[in-house]
């Protein structure tokens, strides 16, 4: 039985067509949805820190590229566009499916590991994620997000396209 599903959003047409799945899924057993995105800033700007933090000298050790006040107004930018797809697929579900219990949830770093701890955590039924269209090279040596969150988690997942 599917009681709690977890979808992964990211404003692309694929993650949308997640969502859509997630929702007649969730339709047809009365589950709860929460819908996820995350978001991770760029590794070349050194962010460790909570974007609500100050620098410090322990965070960042001399010589290490990092905090910069563009770098943080960069990743305050960065963090809007995020909220901004989290809030369109909150405002979309609940237009198309006004009786579900949805929930949304931000989260910062690795995109798969996220997804995959909060399945763990919430105690998810279903995950559901777009296939993201990553070059076949790029896919070779790496993997997709999909592809490593039905690796890692131990609940069901759907891909979609």
């Amino acid at each position: 039985m599917i009681t709690k599903i977890l979808v992964g959003v990211d404003g692309s047409e694929n993650s949308k067509k997640a969502l859509d799945y997630a929702l007649e899924i969730a339709d047809k057993f009365s589950a709860s949805v929460l819908i996820l995105n995350v978001f991770q800033p760029p590794p070349e700007f050194g962010y460790q820190l909570n974007m609500f933090q100050q620098p410090s000298a322990l965070a960042y050790p001399q010589g290490q590229i990092g905090y910069t006040p563009n770098a943080a107004s960069f990743i305050k930018d960065l963090r809007k566009v995020h909220e901004e797809v989290l809030s369109r697929a909150v405002e979309r579900a609940t237009k198309l499916k006004p009786a579900l219990k949805i929930t949304a949830e931000l989260k910062e770093g690795d995109a798969a590991s996220q997804i995959v701890e909060a399945a763990a955590t919430g105690q998810f039924d279903l995950i559901v994620i777009g296939h993201r269209g990553d070059s076949q090279i790029k896919e070779l040596f790496l993997g997709s997000t999909s592809e490593r969150v039905a690796h890692q988690t131990k609940c069901a997942v759907l891909i979609t396209k």
